[in-house]
This record gives structure tokens, C-alpha cells and sequence, in this order.
């Protein structure tokens, strides 16, 4: 009995040593550990400058004027082939604009206070004409050609800018999560935004040209509409509303100190409150060139009448909530005290914009496209 309790106490005293070797490690580990982080953590920097540039593709911000005229006429005319009006009015493919941002991380926190601003801006002047051939009239092989011919003419000009400025604090909920250098950083705060944009339009169209024969050696006569518009819309969008992102980051290749290649990501979500206004005025008109004709004698000649003319005003405004949501996906190229990055990102804005013209319509305002950016880290 003795030697089984002897044995008993050598297997305790060996796990009992086993066990403080084990704890004693772990604790030498967590000291150690504890000594780089707060090294890394004294060199690293307090405040972060980035500024950077995108190219954004912009979308809702306004809708092209359709004059009644494009349909006055079946089928359509040549001149008004390809939705020629309405191609006129496109909005700039791209729009250009810079960023700022300023980050604060106070020595030995997982806190980040940040404020950022975005802005851009594109603009779009056009001018399209197209006309066909002079109107003729044959008769027994002699040709009768005619000043007029049919056309269509549009000039269209258009500009937006956008502004978004935020202001958050966020918290490292994961350092490490994704490898030694990775982050993954929740934030919450406040996003500003500024939407505005302006089109204007002036059209005139002559679709078709009527020839009319007339009785024995009379010359024959001629009959057309000529369609005028003029138009121009402001639009507007500001808001103010609580909002909440999730940025992380993981190292691929390389160490801070020479050097190191990151994949980032992150998306964002904001409840925006504010009021959208749109301020519209348009006129079109249509003018005649009857049929004519010498009577008793004596010709007529061409005049013109006014056929219809429809002016038409709007001022509307009214109170909206825009929820927001957006990302983005880049890569980084960053040591201890600098930083560069390129990426895509994405951001819509949901029913921010009202692009009616008689009538209310809400869009969403979209923008996407490529940025890059650099910062640079200060205080050690």
C-alpha cells in the first residue's frame, strides 16, 4: 500500500511540475509578448495624413428632358434615329475629385478618431446636329429642290458635385485576427453629405417635310412643323445621420519595417436625414408652315403659326430619409510611418435624389470607381 501511495505522490509531484513549468512559460511568453506590443505601440504613430484621389462613375443625380416631340412622328425620322435627343443630354462618364482624412490613436489605446472629406465634381457640355437631304419634288423627269431640309439639333450642358464628410471613432476589436499586422477596426459616428447638380437643354427639331403637288405648271408647295424646347432643372440633396463601418486589413508579404503588402477591405452604413429639393422649368413649342398657295393671283408666301406652346414651372421640396450603404477592396503597400493604397469602392445613396420633371421621382445616387491614396504617420 505504501509503494502505491509513493507512486501516486510521484505522479502528482510530476504533473504539479509539469504544471508550473507550463504556467511558467506561458507567463515568460505573455511578458515577452506584452514587450514587443508596447515597443511596437511606442513607435507607432499617433496621427495619420492621408490624401488620395478617385474616379467615380455618378449615377441618379439627373435625368435628360424628353421633349414630346421625339414621338410627334411615326415611324421616326432619320434625323431622330439612335435616340438622338436624349443621347445629347448624357450625363459626363466620369467624375474627378480628391480626399482627406486625419486619424488620431492616443499611446497605449485600441482607439481611432478620425474626419475625413470627400469631394468631386464632373461637368458635360454637348452639341449634336443632324440633317438630311433637301426636299425634292419630281415630276415628269424635271426635280424640284426645296430649301429646307429636315433636322435635329441639341445642345446640352451638365454639372454635379458631391461632397461627404465623416467623423467616427472606432475600436480594434481583432488585432491579430488576420495574422500579426492585421486589423479589424469597428467604428461608429456622424456622415455629412452634399449633393447638387445642375442641366440645361435647348432643342429644335425639324422632323419631316411634307411636298404637295399642285394642278397643272403651278410649282408644288411644302408643309412642316418646327419643334423648339428649352430646359433647365437644379437638383439637390443634404443630409446629416448616424453612421457605422467595419474596416480590416491582412498582411500578404513582407514586415513594417521594410516593407509589407496588405489586403483591405470594408463596408459602411449610414441613415441620412435631410431635405431634397428640385427646381424645374421647361417650354415647348411647335410652330407651323402651313400649306400655301397663290390666291386670285396673288401668292401668299410662307408665314409660320404657332401651333401649341406649353410652358411648365416646378419647385418642389420636401423632407427624406436616405439610408446608405457602400464598400470597398484595395491593396497596400505600407511601412511603421507610410502608407499607399489603391483600391475600388463603392457607395449608394438610396432614393437621395428627386430626378422627376413635372412629377416627383426619387433615385438612388451611385458612385463607384477606382481611388488611391497616401498617408503619412506622425509622432512616434
Amino acid at each position: 500500500m505504501s509503494e502505491l501511495i509513493q507512486k501516486n505522490d510521484n505522479r502528482a509531484t510530476i504533473r504539479w511540475k509539469l504544471l508550473t513549468g507550463v504556467s511558467a512559460l506561458a507567463l515568460s511568453a505573455y511578458v515577452t509578448s506584452a514587450g514587443i506590443a508596447k515597443a511596437e505601440d511606442a513607435d507607432r504613430p499617433t496621427i495619420w495624413i492621408e490624401f488620395g484621389g478617385q474616379m467615380d462613375q455618378v449615377r441618379g443625380s439627373t435625368a435628360p428632358f424628353i421633349e414630346p416631340f421625339m414621338t410627334a412622328v411615326t415611324p421616326t425620322p432619320d434625323v431622330d434615329e439612335n435616340d438622338l435627343f436624349t443621347k445629347g443630354q448624357q450625363p459626363a462618364r466620369f467624375s474627378f475629385g480628391g480626399e482627406a482624412k486625419l486619424s488620431f490613436q492616443p499611446r497605449d489605446s485600441d482607439w481611432v478618431f478620425s474626419a475625413g472629406v470627400s469631394y468631386g465634381r464632373s461637368n458635360m457640355s454637348r452639341h449634336i446636329h443632324k440633317q438630311d437631304a433637301y426636299a425634292t419634288w419630281t415630276r415628269s423627269g424635271f426635280v424640284s429642290q426645296f430649301r429646307e431640309a429636315p433636322f435635329a439639333d441639341v445642345k446640352a450642358s451638365q454639372g454635379e458635385h458631391h461632397a461627404i464628410l465623416d467623423f467616427t471613432a472606432g475600436k480594434d476589436v481583432g488585432l491579430g485576427a488576420f495574422g500579426h499586422d492585421g486589423t479589424s477596426t469597428i467604428s461608429a459616428g456622424v456622415r455629412v453629405v452634399d449633393f447638387s447638380s445642375e442641366s440645361g437643354v435647348n432643342s429644335i427639331a425639324r422632323p419631316v417635310i411634307h411636298v404637295f403637288p399642285r394642278v397643272g405648271f403651278h410649282a408644288p408647295q411644302i408643309t412642316f412643323y418646327n419643334y423648339t424646347m428649352a430646359a433647365h432643372a437644379s437638383r439637390d440633396f443634404h443630409g446629416i445621420g448616424p453612421s457605422i463601418s467595419w474596416n480590416a486589413s491582412a498582411a500578404l508579404a513582407g514586415n513594417k519595417a521594410t516593407g509589407e503588402v496588405t489586403l483591405d477591405w470594408g463596408i459602411n452604413g449610414a441613415l441620412l436625414f435631410g431635405r431634397q429639393k428640385a427646381k424645374i422649368n421647361h417650354t415647348t413649342q411647335a410652330y407651323l408652315l402651313p400649306y400655301t398657295f397663290a390666291y386670285h393671283g396673288q401668292y401668299q408666301g410662307y408665314y409660320y403659326t404657332l401651333a401649341y406652346n406649353h410652358p411648365h414651372q416646378a419647385n418642389r421640396s420636401r423632407n427624406v430619409t436616405v439610408p446608405n450603404v457602400g464598400g470597398f477592396a484595395g491593396l497596400s503597400w505600407q511601412t511603421e510611418h507610410a502608407k499607399v493604397s489603391i483600391g475600388y469602392r463603392y457607395d449608394t445613396f438610396i432614393g437621395a435624389m428627386d430626378t422627376g420633371i413635372d412629377t416627383a421621382k426619387k433615385s438612388n445616387v451611385t458612385f463607384d470607381g477606382p481611388y488611391a491614396s497616401i498617408s503619412i504617420g506622425l509622432g512616434d
